[in-house]
């Protein structure tokens, strides 16, 4: 039979343990092939500025990721959880790539208008999670308004 001091001094090993496994794991970047990668230069930008930096345009990126809950793949043509190197973020034949493009136009057209008003003190910004709402495809109905009062 087990002493109840062994078995105390067993729980704080296996306890030490456990921290110092989480406190390595925590300390190490999900995937640094994947997140330290960036491309040299910017091929077939259309409606970014041409002279927006990667580190830039990588963070405009997963900025979209989060807006749609998506990965890269979802407009690039890649693996998920294989690193961006191996990306080929120059092609544009995926459907959604042009999609995302369009949807890029009316989103600038949108914030364009709006700030033409001028009459704002704060003008509304429109950007992707507007309407996606960490979802690829945005509901199409309105949420449900006010309970309206019931009449007597």
């Amino acid at each position: 039979m087990m002493r109840v001091s062994n078995v105390v001094r067993v729980a704080s090993l296996a306890a030490a343990a456990w921290a110092l496994v989480s406190v390595a794991h925590a300390q190490q970047p999900s995937n640094p092939a994947i997140e330290d990668w960036k491309p040299e230069k910017l091929v077939n930008v259309e409606i970014l500025p041409k002279t927006m930096a990667p580190d830039d345009v990588i963070k405009l990126m997963k900025s979209y990721n989060a807006a749609l809950n998506v990965d890269c793949v979802f407009c690039h043509k890649g693996q998920v959880g294989k690193p961006w190197s191996t990306y080929d973020f120059t092609d544009t034949t995926k459907k959604r790539h042009e999609t995302s493009r369009l949807m890029m136009r009316t989103t600038n057209d949108l914030n364009q208008k709006f700030k033409d008003l001028g009459d704002m003190d704060d003008p509304t910004k429109v950007t992707c999670a507007t309407c996606h709402r960490r979802s690829r495809h945005p509901e199409i109905e309105p949420p449900a308004g006010p309970a309206k009062p019931e009449a007597k």
